[in-house]
């Protein structure tokens, strides 16, 4: 058989507090960089994006372990990447108890820098109210905190407990809810 099945899912990652879309040649709205590998790239660059959360995997890429989101707008179907351990993903996964599952939400990635370290975030907004976090350092529910540990005599902060338990929460309470698996992405 000499199929091919071509996703027309749009890939969207996250970078410098903006939401980024690689195309294959400039447009208007495109911006050009260099990547660290020293390839040019053109990307449009989003405040935020909108649509229907319909299922969240985890996968290997070759930057590492990386969350997908897929978003669906009734339109078009995007999947938003990013690193599985990163304040964006910490964000997200806090809030996401929160998010009513059959509606729209927005997300708005943010980066700051505080006292000379980047600071990233990841907010999102469901009928014009900011979704709290279910997991906070007040009130747990469960959560483990980071543990500050030492690695090569320096102490950094480790959030592998942390990880793990947002992601079990993804797989046990919200999949389930989106009739999704982790096998199923639109590529």
């Amino acid at each position: 058989m000499g199929a091919i099945n071509k996703s027309t899912a749009i890939f969207l990652t996250i970078s410098d507090g903006k939401i980024c879309r690689r195309v294959q040649s400039p447009t208007e709205t495109s911006k050009q960089r260099t990547t660290k590998d020293g390839r040019v790239v053109n990307e449009e660059h989003f405040s935020g994006w909108m649509g229907k959360i319909t299922n969240i995997v985890t996968r290997e890429s070759e930057y590492g372990k990386e969350w997908n989101v897929t978003i669906n707008d009734g339109v078009e179907t995007a999947v938003l990447s990013f690193k599985y351990s990163s304040g964006y993903a910490a964000s997200f996964l806090k809030a996401l108890p929160n998010v009513k599952l059959s509606e729209n939400v927005t997300l708005t990635p943010k980066a700051t820098e505080v006292d000379g370290k980047k600071r990233t975030t990841l907010f999102l907004n469901q009928n014009g109210t900011s979704v709290k976090w279910a997991y906070t350092k007040d009130n747990p529910n469960g959560c483990p905190g980071l543990k500050q540990i030492k690695v090569k005599g320096q102490s950094t902060w480790d959030d592998s407990d942390m990880m793990e338990f947002l992601e079990n929460m993804v797989n046990n309470d919200i999949l389930p809810q989106l009739n999704g698996t982790a096998d199923e992405m639109p590529f």
